[in-house]
């Protein structure tokens, strides 16, 4: 009861009555909760999987290649013997820099995956002892789950994810001569093996803490002078420069469906809203006030838009769910379900579409008058 001792309008019963309109409302609203996740959820499956699969590797470890002087040579294989022993020796030299806690040589194949839209090449660690394949798995913390470790020049294992990525495809840029004997568990997409005897292109992998720290120039200003270095910022920047723009993609979308949307249904809801201009002057002619009227007719919007975002977050989940199961997981990728700039955008709009109905409703409730004075 109000202090006139009239029943206080409920929302409900214009609700109640209303069922298609209000379901027309709540339904168009949850799909585009639906749409805009869903957006989001492709287009982070595209990129996301490349920044893990690409970047994550190396928040402590770096590529390198040290400068290594070679006499002179008169067939590869000796070339290759000099280098590999020039190699080695530059090894010891940055395991003895403050803070690296390892190094292996490694010769550099390329292994190809793919996400829901686009594919990428990730490097592959060949390397000339078995030894070193397990000093890397162990860095790593990758166990061998199914199949054997390498034993002959031109076996691979590779990480169950890539494996169920591409399968034996992923080694497409590579020799026909390499094969894969195993699948590793691990966090990362790694991929592992022997080097054929024709592999030269020779690099070192440093381990190293995730403290922040330019391991790069650290060995460097040891002395040690470096061909390149590939660590966590430049293999992030190389990837961003590809993918990054998705993310403004992205935000593109959204915001284009929203607009478009909040166009759509406040023209529904003008329309909506001057359908009901005799009823609200039949409840002014009984003795509710326009402010009373108002208020009303801000709780009907209000349920409605709570109810969407209900079943729009639920039907999100099941087609989250859906996406994730039948088409990011078969081929071993894993997007992140909570998607913080989807929920901001759809949060935005919702906000946006409730602030601007005020003013067809505002104007609608200033027309509002008793019956008699009804044309």
């Amino acid at each position: 009861m109000n202090e006139k001792g009239r029943a206080k309008l409920s929302a409900l019963p214009y609700i109640k009555g209303n069922r298609k309109r209000v379901t027309a409302l709540v339904v168009s609203l949850a799909m585009f909760v639906v749409l805009s996740y869903l957006i989001s959820y492709v287009l982070g499956s595209t990129s996301e999987p490349f920044y893990q699969a690409c970047c994550e590797p190396y928040r402590d470890m770096l590529l390198t290649s040290p400068e290594i002087e070679i006499g002179e040579y008169e067939t590869i294989e000796e070339w290759n013997e000099m280098v590999v022993a020039g190699m080695k020796e530059k090894i010891e030299e940055i395991r003895q820099v403050e803070g690296v806690s390892g190094a292996v040589m490694f010769r550099e194949g390329r292994v190809s995956m793919k996400s829901v839209i686009g594919e990428t090449r990730l490097p592959c660690f060949l390397m000339d002892d078995v030894t070193d394949i397990q000093t890397l798995m162990d860095y790593k913390n990758a166990k061998l789950t199914s199949g054997r470790m390498p034993e002959k020049p031109g076996e691979i294992v590779v990480d169950m994810k890539l494996w169920n990525n591409k399968g034996n495809a992923c080694l497409e840029a590579m020799s026909a001569n390499y094969t894969i004997v195993g699948q590793l568990e691990s966090e990362f997409y790694l991929a592992m093996g022997l080097a054929l005897p024709a592999e030269n292109d020779v690099n070192v992998a440093v381990f190293h803490p995730d403290d922040g720290k330019d391991y790069g120039k650290l060995i460097e200003d040891a002395g040690i002078k470096l061909l390149y270095v590939s660590d966590y910022q430049t293999h992030y920047e190389s990837i961003d420069g590809d993918v990054g723009e998705l993310d403004k993609v992205e935000r593109l979308v959204q915001i284009i469906t929203g607009v478009l949307l909040a166009i759509c249904l406040l023209v529904v809801l003008s329309l909506h809203i001057m359908d009901r201009h005799e009823e609200w002057c039949l409840l002014n002619s009984i003795g509710f006030s326009e402010g009373e009227i108002y208020a009303m007719a801000l709780r009907e919007l209000l349920i409605c838009f709570i109810g969407a975002l209900v079943v729009g977050a639920a039907l999100t989940g099941i087609a989250g769910f859906a996406f994730n199961k039948f088409l990011c997981e078969p081929i071993g990728i894993h997007v992140k379900p909570w998607r913080e700039g989807a929920v901001g955008v759809i949060l935005t709009v919702f906000v946006a579409i409730y602030g601007c109905c005020q003013v067809p409703l505002f104007v609608n409730i200033r027309r509002v008058c008793t019956v008699d004075m009804i044309e």
